[in-house]
């Protein structure tokens, strides 16, 4: 199993920064950025944050910065495998884009538009609801991609 984290990112209009992937995962879709953590080096949910945040988007932050929204786990996702995500917000508004870089270039889009956007089908079904709903609860999900349609068991809100 891999291990990774999104993270939710908005400007102060509450728009979310994405990434227009140029690479696998999801190669051609929109995504918040973030990545697997280094499993190798014993990184924690949070610290992959921290660091994917610098890496990415030149965002220079602290645990505390941060606000676990859920943890997503998914089985026989294409192109990974079975992977776990752990859904992250961050608590500040982030105005510029960051720039282009090896994976993408990132865009802002607003709450209405998400589900609209070209962006990775689990995320469209069963992610972006628990995300845009902004509730205090932490939020787990199960989505068991071996066939379509997906299934999704929701472990608690």
């Amino acid at each position: 199993m891999k291990f990774a984290t999104l993270l939710y990112i908005k400007n102060s209009n509450g728009d979310y920064l994405l990434l227009e992937r140029v690479k696998e995962p999801n190669k051609g879709f929109l995504s918040p950025p973030g990545g697997k953590l280094k499993i190798e080096e014993a990184e924690s949910p949070v610290g992959c944050a921290i660091r994917e945040a610098f890496e990415e988007c030149n965002i220079k932050s602290h645990p505390s910065d941060w606000k676990l929204l859920g943890i997503v786990t998914e089985k026989a996702y294409p192109n990974i495998g079975d992977i776990m995500i752990f859904c992250f917000e961050y608590k500040y508004h982030k105005e510029e884009l960051p720039e282009v870089f090896n994976e993408g270039k990132f865009i802002f889009v607003s709450p209405e538009e998400i589900k609209n956007a070209n962006i990775p089908e689990t995320d469209k079904l069963f992610i972006w609801n628990f995300v845009l709903a902004d509730k205090p609860n932490l939020f787990s999900i199960y989505i068991n991609c071996e066939s379509l349609p997906f299934r999704c068991i929701i472990e608690q809100e």
